[in-house]
């Protein structure tokens, strides 16, 4: 049922519309990200935990966060993909 309502709002909606969406949500998240004052992270961790998480990082971390960054990317391209 709810997805007959999503295909109903997508005959509404053109590319333009899409693509100022799209471009308006990445402008208030880089306008956001230097609104915010982010010097708090780097005292989240001492110097010596820092070198000692990246010397314990192995290909199995990375092969972990490209699968993150590939699934993110997926359901992007997936509702860009429902509006087109």
């Amino acid at each position: 049922m709810d997805f007959f309502i999503i295909t109903s709002f997508t005959k509404d909606i053109s590319r333009f519309d899409l693509v100022g969406i799209l471009i308006g949500h990445l402008i208030f998240g880089v306008a956001v990200t230097q609104l915010l004052d982010w010097t708090w992270l780097k005292n989240l961790m001492s110097e010596e935990d820092k070198r000692r998480m990246l010397k314990s990082y192995t290909w199995k971390d990375l092969l972990v966060d490209g699968a993150i960054v590939t699934v993110v990317l997926g359901i992007v391209f997936l509702i860009i993909s429902i509006f087109l």
